[in-house]
Protein backbone atom coordinates (compact mmCIF):
# COMPACT_ATOMS: atom_id res chain seq x y z
CA UNK A 1 0.00 0.00 0.00
CA UNK A 2 2.81 2.53 1.10
CA UNK A 3 4.16 1.52 -2.89
CA UNK A 4 0.70 2.41 -4.11
CA UNK A 5 0.33 5.90 -2.32
CA UNK A 6 4.08 7.27 -3.23
CA UNK A 7 2.72 6.53 -6.43
CA UNK A 8 -0.22 7.93 -6.67
CA UNK A 9 0.94 11.57 -4.87
CA UNK A 10 3.51 11.79 -7.85
CA UNK A 11 1.16 11.07 -10.25
CA UNK A 12 -1.02 13.98 -8.92
CA UNK A 13 1.78 16.08 -8.20
CA UNK A 14 2.85 15.84 -11.90
CA UNK A 15 -0.46 16.60 -13.25
CA UNK A 16 0.58 20.76 -13.41
CA UNK A 17 -3.52 21.65 -13.67
CA UNK A 18 -4.88 20.04 -10.83
CA UNK A 19 -1.44 21.57 -8.89
CA UNK A 20 -2.24 24.90 -9.74
CA UNK A 21 -6.20 24.67 -9.05
CA UNK A 22 -5.97 23.28 -5.90
CA UNK A 23 -2.75 24.90 -4.17
CA UNK A 24 -1.81 27.81 -6.17
CA UNK A 25 -5.53 29.14 -6.90
CA UNK A 26 -6.93 29.57 -3.15
CA UNK A 27 -3.78 30.76 -2.20
CA UNK A 28 -3.76 33.64 -5.25
CA UNK A 29 -7.23 34.47 -4.26
CA UNK A 30 -6.61 35.06 -0.74
CA UNK A 31 -3.88 37.52 -1.52
CA UNK A 32 -6.34 38.97 -4.29
CA UNK A 33 -9.01 39.54 -1.53
CA UNK A 34 -6.47 40.83 1.36
CA UNK A 35 -4.06 42.28 -0.16
CA UNK A 36 -5.34 43.49 -3.86
CA UNK A 37 -8.88 44.88 -2.35
CA UNK A 38 -7.07 45.69 1.00
CA UNK A 39 -8.82 43.70 2.96
CA UNK A 40 -5.42 43.13 4.99
CA UNK A 41 -5.86 46.39 6.82
CA UNK A 42 -8.11 44.38 8.89
CA UNK A 43 -6.64 41.81 11.02
CA UNK A 44 -9.85 40.11 11.65
CA UNK A 45 -10.37 40.23 8.48
CA UNK A 46 -7.23 38.35 6.97
CA UNK A 47 -7.32 35.70 9.55
CA UNK A 48 -10.38 34.61 9.07
CA UNK A 49 -10.46 34.67 5.44
CA UNK A 50 -7.36 33.11 5.35
CA UNK A 51 -9.70 30.19 7.16
CA UNK A 52 -12.28 30.11 4.57
CA UNK A 53 -9.37 30.04 1.81
CA UNK A 54 -7.45 27.23 3.63
CA UNK A 55 -10.96 24.99 3.56
CA UNK A 56 -11.53 25.72 -0.02
CA UNK A 57 -8.45 24.45 -1.13
CA UNK A 58 -8.92 21.42 0.77
CA UNK A 59 -12.19 20.86 -0.37
CA UNK A 60 -11.50 21.35 -3.98
CA UNK A 61 -8.44 18.71 -3.20
CA UNK A 62 -11.25 16.41 -1.71
CA UNK A 63 -14.22 16.44 -4.38
CA UNK A 64 -11.74 16.63 -7.78
CA UNK A 65 -8.35 14.42 -6.01
CA UNK A 66 -10.83 11.67 -5.30
CA UNK A 67 -14.84 12.59 -6.88
CA UNK A 68 -12.80 13.00 -10.91
CA UNK A 69 -9.98 10.77 -10.63
CA UNK A 70 -12.01 7.34 -9.91
CA UNK A 71 -14.67 8.38 -11.88
CA UNK A 72 -11.91 8.35 -14.44
CA UNK A 73 -10.08 5.61 -13.37
CA UNK A 74 -13.39 3.89 -13.45
CA UNK A 75 -14.33 4.29 -16.89
CA UNK A 76 -10.85 3.92 -18.14
CA UNK A 77 -10.97 0.13 -16.60
CA UNK A 78 -7.59 1.17 -14.27
CA UNK A 79 -10.00 -0.37 -11.17
CA UNK A 80 -10.52 -3.17 -12.66
CA UNK A 81 -7.22 -3.63 -13.77
CA UNK A 82 -6.41 -3.43 -10.06
CA UNK A 83 -8.88 -6.36 -8.78
CA UNK A 84 -5.84 -8.43 -10.44
CA UNK A 85 -3.47 -7.36 -8.03
CA UNK A 86 -3.23 -8.19 -4.04
CA UNK A 87 -4.54 -4.46 -3.79
CA UNK A 88 -8.29 -5.17 -2.40
CA UNK A 89 -11.32 -2.26 -3.26
CA UNK A 90 -11.09 -0.82 -0.38
CA UNK A 91 -7.42 -0.57 0.33
CA UNK A 92 -7.87 1.42 -3.35
CA UNK A 93 -9.91 3.65 -2.17
CA UNK A 94 -8.20 4.23 1.52
CA UNK A 95 -5.10 5.16 -0.44
CA UNK A 96 -7.18 7.57 -2.70
CA UNK A 97 -8.26 9.43 1.07
CA UNK A 98 -5.22 9.32 2.25
CA UNK A 99 -3.32 10.87 -0.94
CA UNK A 100 -5.90 13.64 -0.86
CA UNK A 101 -5.70 14.31 3.02
CA UNK A 102 -1.84 14.49 2.12
CA UNK A 103 -2.21 16.57 -0.69
CA UNK A 104 -3.97 19.20 1.39
CA UNK A 105 -0.80 20.15 3.90
CA UNK A 106 0.71 22.17 1.23
CA UNK A 107 -2.30 24.13 0.21
CA UNK A 108 -2.83 24.73 3.98
CA UNK A 109 0.69 25.72 4.44
CA UNK A 110 1.21 27.83 1.66
CA UNK A 111 -2.23 29.80 2.65
CA UNK A 112 -1.07 30.11 5.95
CA UNK A 113 2.38 31.16 5.28
CA UNK A 114 0.82 33.90 3.00
CA UNK A 115 -0.97 34.75 5.84
CA UNK A 116 1.66 35.33 8.26
CA UNK A 117 4.21 36.47 6.01
CA UNK A 118 2.25 38.74 3.75
CA UNK A 119 -0.95 39.88 5.91
CA UNK A 120 0.73 39.88 8.89
CA UNK A 121 -1.81 37.68 10.96
CA UNK A 122 -0.82 37.11 14.23
CA UNK A 123 -2.07 33.96 16.74
CA UNK A 124 -0.35 31.89 19.11
CA UNK A 125 1.68 29.12 18.51
CA UNK A 126 -0.58 26.42 19.37
CA UNK A 127 -3.40 28.52 17.25
CA UNK A 128 -1.52 27.92 14.44
CA UNK A 129 -0.87 24.56 15.29
CA UNK A 130 -4.12 23.24 15.90
CA UNK A 131 -5.49 25.14 12.40
CA UNK A 132 -3.55 22.28 10.46
CA UNK A 133 -5.93 19.19 11.72
CA UNK A 134 -9.47 21.68 12.03
CA UNK A 135 -8.88 22.18 7.99
CA UNK A 136 -8.04 18.48 7.63
CA UNK A 137 -11.32 17.14 9.66
CA UNK A 138 -13.53 20.07 7.98
CA UNK A 139 -12.21 18.44 4.55
CA UNK A 140 -13.79 15.48 5.24
CA UNK A 141 -17.10 15.46 4.75
CA UNK A 142 -16.05 16.94 1.13
CA UNK A 143 -13.74 13.60 0.61
CA UNK A 144 -16.89 11.68 1.39
CA UNK A 145 -19.19 13.46 -1.19
CA UNK A 146 -16.16 13.57 -3.76
CA UNK A 147 -16.35 9.60 -2.57
CA UNK A 148 -20.19 9.36 -3.60
CA UNK A 149 -20.10 11.12 -6.76
CA UNK A 150 -17.34 8.78 -7.95
CA UNK A 151 -19.08 5.99 -7.47
CA UNK A 152 -22.31 7.25 -8.98
CA UNK A 153 -21.52 9.22 -12.23
CA UNK A 154 -19.05 9.22 -15.07
CA UNK A 155 -15.60 10.41 -16.20
CA UNK A 156 -17.42 14.26 -17.63
CA UNK A 157 -20.54 13.90 -15.75
CA UNK A 158 -18.69 13.60 -12.18
CA UNK A 159 -16.37 16.20 -12.78
CA UNK A 160 -19.38 18.42 -13.46
CA UNK A 161 -21.24 17.50 -10.52
CA UNK A 162 -18.11 17.63 -8.14
CA UNK A 163 -17.38 21.65 -10.09
CA UNK A 164 -20.98 22.20 -9.05
CA UNK A 165 -20.86 20.84 -5.27
CA UNK A 166 -17.82 22.90 -5.02
CA UNK A 167 -18.59 25.87 -6.03
CA UNK A 168 -22.31 25.96 -4.26
CA UNK A 169 -20.53 24.88 -0.75
CA UNK A 170 -17.86 27.55 -0.98
CA UNK A 171 -20.52 30.71 -2.33
CA UNK A 172 -23.07 29.77 -0.15
CA UNK A 173 -21.31 28.57 2.69
CA UNK A 174 -19.40 31.50 3.18
CA UNK A 175 -16.12 31.22 1.95
CA UNK A 176 -15.49 33.41 -1.04
CA UNK A 177 -17.85 36.26 0.70
CA UNK A 178 -18.00 36.39 4.36
CA UNK A 179 -21.33 35.58 5.70
CA UNK A 180 -21.27 38.29 7.49
CA UNK A 181 -22.20 40.46 4.46
CA UNK A 182 -25.31 38.05 3.42
CA UNK A 183 -28.78 38.64 4.14
CA UNK A 184 -30.34 37.04 6.80
CA UNK A 185 -31.97 34.05 5.09
CA UNK A 186 -28.76 33.09 3.18
CA UNK A 187 -26.95 33.97 6.44
CA UNK A 188 -29.17 31.12 8.00
CA UNK A 189 -29.30 28.92 5.24
CA UNK A 190 -25.10 29.19 5.32
CA UNK A 191 -25.05 28.00 8.84
CA UNK A 192 -26.85 24.44 8.30
CA UNK A 193 -23.84 24.01 5.51
CA UNK A 194 -20.54 21.92 6.45
CA UNK A 195 -18.54 24.35 4.53
CA UNK A 196 -19.78 27.54 7.16
CA UNK A 197 -19.98 24.71 9.92
CA UNK A 198 -16.41 23.41 9.27
CA UNK A 199 -14.75 27.11 8.80
CA UNK A 200 -16.40 27.90 11.81
CA UNK A 201 -14.13 25.52 13.83
CA UNK A 202 -11.30 27.73 12.39
CA UNK A 203 -12.97 31.08 12.80
CA UNK A 204 -13.01 30.27 16.70
CA UNK A 205 -9.17 29.33 17.03
CA UNK A 206 -8.08 32.51 15.19
CA UNK A 207 -10.77 34.69 17.53
CA UNK A 208 -9.15 33.18 20.81
CA UNK A 209 -11.80 30.45 21.61
CA UNK A 210 -12.51 26.64 21.59
CA UNK A 211 -13.43 25.31 18.26
CA UNK A 212 -16.32 23.17 19.26
CA UNK A 213 -19.73 24.25 20.12
CA UNK A 214 -23.28 23.48 19.88
CA UNK A 215 -23.05 23.92 15.85
CA UNK A 216 -20.87 21.14 15.63
CA UNK A 217 -23.17 19.11 15.72
CA UNK A 218 -24.63 20.13 12.67
CA UNK A 219 -21.57 19.21 11.01
CA UNK A 220 -20.53 16.28 12.65
CA UNK A 221 -24.63 14.97 11.00
CA UNK A 222 -23.05 15.55 7.79
CA UNK A 223 -19.98 13.88 8.35
CA UNK A 224 -21.84 10.70 9.14
CA UNK A 225 -24.29 11.38 6.63
CA UNK A 226 -22.17 11.59 3.61
CA UNK A 227 -20.13 8.72 4.91
CA UNK A 228 -22.91 6.62 5.17
CA UNK A 229 -23.87 7.60 1.35
CA UNK A 230 -20.64 7.16 0.35
CA UNK A 231 -20.23 3.52 1.75
CA UNK A 232 -23.34 2.77 0.41
CA UNK A 233 -22.47 4.14 -3.50
CA UNK A 234 -19.00 2.04 -2.64
CA UNK A 235 -20.63 -1.32 -1.65
CA UNK A 236 -23.30 -1.12 -5.05
CA UNK A 237 -20.41 -0.46 -7.13
CA UNK A 238 -18.02 -3.05 -6.12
Amino acid sequence: MFTYTTFEIRRTLRNIPFALYTIIFPAGFYLLFTVVFGGASQHSYAAHYMVSMGLYGTIGAGLTGIGTQIAFERRGGWTKQLTLTPLRPFSYLAIKVGSALILTLPVIILIMAAGGLVNHVHLSFWSWLLLVPLLWLASLPFTALGIAIAYTFRDEAANGVTVIFLFLFSIAGGLWIPPQVFPPWLRHLAELLPSYRGADLGWHVVDGHQPFTSGTLIFAAWLVGLFAIAGWRFRRAT
